[in-house]
């Protein structure tokens, strides 16, 4: 009898299968709403290095872009803001431990703390908010003065001429730019929000009628000329005398 030949896979054999790797392009940022994390811009650091030598806290200039970035270890979120502009950036992780960011969603983020950066269109002479500032001061100013002319009899030029008098101007320029940004540095609003502007939408409510940022605007190019005004009628008219 011819004896049959068994072959028998080794012990330690295993059967070949072919691999391929997938690469995950997408994510789910929100409920409902899947995205393409190649259109994200990437910025330079991974996760882990983000929470391990970075201490969960670092910024990326990224073509002349400093982009905050932070680790929420409570929500285990990613947070890149752009304190320049009060701005945030949806954040997520690619395939590659990567953070990406969508740079064409910015999103307005309150910052706590003073950072020049974040308040240069505030601080600026030519911003849309330098004219709502020195207006609230003006309106300020105006009234301290003409209480002043009534209880003492000095005419505003003699009031801003006297050290009390410009050391009191002065605090109340000071005092009104303090407390026109105190939100942003609570943390409450976004640095470039401290100061409404007459376009803006009110999702949440009515538009005001009466209280409205074009009001105040107003109200304060009224104290600015009136200021000016009161101080020439007094020279001019009054030989320097007070008016009130």
């Amino acid at each position: 009898m011819n004896k049959q030949l068994f072959k028998r896979p080794l012990a330690g054999a295993r059967p070949r299968m072919l691999c391929r790797a997938s690469v995950t392009t997408t994510t789910t940022v929100t409920p409902g709403k899947v995205v393409d994390l190649k259109l994200w811009k990437p910025i330079n650091l991974t996760k882990n290095n983000l929470i391990g030598a970075q201490g969960g806290e670092t910024t990326r200039n990224i073509d002349g872009v400093v982009y905050y970035v932070s680790y929420d270890a409570s929500k285990d979120e990613i947070v890149v803001v752009d304190r320049k502009l009060g701005v945030r950036f949806p954040a997520a992780i690619d395939d590659q431990n990567r953070i990406r960011i969508d740079a064409a969603s910015p999103v307005p983020h309150a910052i706590a703390g003073f950072n020049v950066e974040a308040y240069q269109p505030v601080l600026r002479a030519d911003s849309p908010s330098a004219e709502t500032i020195n207006g609230r001061a003006a309106m300020i100013g105006f009234l301290g003065i003409a209480v002043t002319e009534i209880l003492t009899g000095q005419s505003a030029l003699q009031q801003l001429a006297s050290t009390t008098g410009a050391a009191a101007a002065a605090a109340a320029g000071v005092l009104t730019l303090v407390a026109s940004i105190a939100p942003a540095v609570a943390g409450r609003v976004p640095a470039a929000k401290v100061v409404a502007n007459e376009t803006d939408i009110f999702p949440e409510g009515p538009l005001p009628y009466t209280w409205n940022a074009l009001a105040e605007k107003l109200n304060g190019r009224v104290a600015m000329v009136g200021t000016l005004g009161l101080i020439l009628a007094e020279q001019f008219v009054r030989g320097g005398a007070a008016l009130l």
